[in-house]
C-alpha cells in the first residue's frame, strides 16, 4: 500500500502543478514593491505590480514592442523586438490581423440596426482603491476607488448611447485566486451577450508611473492587459490594439502600453475581454476617473462593434498591395533571370 501510494503522488503533484499555475502567472505585488523592465541599456520600460516571467511582453506607447529575456529579483530585462514599420514581424503581424478583419467574425457579430448588445464591466479585484481618497490601498468591495472609477467609465458609455451593465460583484480577497471567483462572474456577463467586456483594475506603481496632461487636465494613463496562455490570445491582442490606435489618434500618449503577460485573465471565454489599469493606488482617483472618460470618449466606436475598423481594413488592403507588389517582383525577376541563363546557354 506504501508503495502504490508514493507512485501516485509525483502525479498528484503534478496535477496540482498544473491547475495552480494560471492563478499563480496572474498575481500581482501587493506589499508596496514592484516590477521594473529595463531594455540592453538599462532604460526604464515600464514599472507594474504584475509578476513579469521571461517571455513576457510590453507594447509602449510608442508602440515599440519589447521581449523579457531575463528576471532578477524585481528588474526585469527586456530586448526590442519590433519596432513601428520595421518590416518583418510587424508587416505580418498586420497582414494576419487585416486579413483576420477581412473575414466575419461569427462569435462576435457587429452590432444591427436593432440590436444593442451591452458592454460589460466589472472587477477580478473588487477592493482595490486609491490612496490619496480612500487612505488605503484596499478597501471593502462595494465602495472601492476602482469601482468608483468604473462607475465613470460607464456613466461615459452611457453618454455615447451605448448600454451597460457595471457589476460590482466582491471576488476579495486580492490573492491567486481572485480571477478564478471573477470567473463566474465572467460566465454570468455571457449569457447577456455583451459586444465586450472590460475589467477594471488600478497599478500598484509609483504615481508619476501613470500621471499625464490632456487638453490642459491632469489624468491617469490607462494601460492594457493581455493574457499570453489562452486560446483567444491572437483576437484579444487584435482587440487591444484596435482600441489603442483609436485613442492614440485622439490622445496619443494616454495609453500607457499593453502588456503581455504569462496567464489567461479569463480571456479564454471571449474574444474581445479587456483589462484596463486606470491609474495607480498612488494617484488620485478623479485622475483616474478622467482618463477612463477620455478613454472612453475616444474609444467608444470600438468598444461597442464588433465590425471592421476603416482602419483595419485599410491595414488589410495595404498589407495584401504589398504581397501582390512583392510576387510581381519575383515573377519579374524569375523571367529576366531565365532570359539572361537562356541566351547564357545558346552562346
Amino acid at each position: 500500500m506504501k508503495k502504490k501510494g508514493i507512485t501516485r503522488l509525483p502525479a498528484v503533484l503534478l496535477l496540482l502543478a498544473v491547475f495552480t499555475f494560471p492563478a499563480a502567472a496572474e498575481r500581482e505585488k501587493t506589499d508596496g514593491t514592484y516590477f521594473t523592465i529595463v531594455d540592453e541599456n538599462h532604460e526604464v520600460i515600464c514599472r507594474t505590480a504584475h509578476y513579469i516571467t521571461v517571455g513576457d511582453e510590453y507594447l509602449t506607447a510608442e508602440n515599440k514592442l519589447y521581449r523579457v529575456r531575463s528576471v532578477h529579483q524585481d528588474i526585469a530585462h527586456a530586448r526590442l523586438v519590433e519596432t513601428p514599420g520595421n518590416g518583418g514581424r510587424a508587416f505580418f503581424q498586420e497582414l494576419r490581423r487585416g486579413l483576420q478583419a477581412l473575414i466575419p467574425r461569427r462569435a462576435e457579430p457587429a452590432q444591427g440596426g436593432g440590436e444593442k448588445r451591452p458592454i460589460a464591466i466589472y472587477h477580478t479585484h473588487s477592493g482595490e482603491s486609491y490612496l490619496p481618497n480612500e487612505g488605503t490601498p484596499h478597501v471593502e468591495a462595494g465602495n472601492s476607488g476602482v469601482q468608483k472609477v468604473g462607475d465613470r467609465l460607464a456613466r461615459r458609455l452611457k453618454a455615447e448611447n451605448i448600454q451597460v451593465i457595471h457589476d460590482t460583484s466582491n471576488h476579495d480577497p486580492q490573492d491567486a485566486m481572485a480571477y478564478d471567483r471573477s470567473r463566474r462572474t465572467v460566465a454570468e456577463l455571457l449569457k447577456k451577450r455583451p459586444i465586450a467586456l472590460i475589467d477594471v483594475h488600478r497599478d500598484a506603481v509609483p504615481a508619476e508611473e501613470y500621471e499625464t496632461w490632456v487638453e490642459g487636465e491632469k489624468a491617469a494613463r490607462i494601460q492594457l492587459v493581455v493574457g499570453r496562455q489562452n486560446p483567444n490570445r491572437e483576437a484579444n491582442e487584435a482587440f487591444a490594439r484596435q482600441v489603442k490606435e483609436a485613442v492614440d489618434r485622439e490622445y496619443p500618449g494616454l495609453i500607457k502600453g499593453i502588456f503581455y503577460g504569462n496567464g489567461k485573465y479569463n480571456q479564454d471565454m471571449a474574444p474581445r475581454l479587456l483589462l484596463i489599469e486606470a491609474g495607480s493606488h498612488t494617484n488620485d482617483r478623479e485622475e483616474a476617473e478622467k482618463g477612463v472618460e477620455l478613454f472612453a470618449a475616444a474609444a467608444h466606436r470600438v468598444l461597442s462593434t464588433g465590425g471592421v475598423s476603416r482602419q483595419e481594413s485599410s491595414g488589410a488592403w495595404r498589407a495584401l498591395l504589398w504581397v501582390a507588389g512583392l510576387v510581381a517582383a519575383g515573377v519579374l525577376i524569375f523571367f529576366l533571370l531565365n532570359r539572361d541563363w537562356g541566351r547564357l546557354r545558346e552562346d
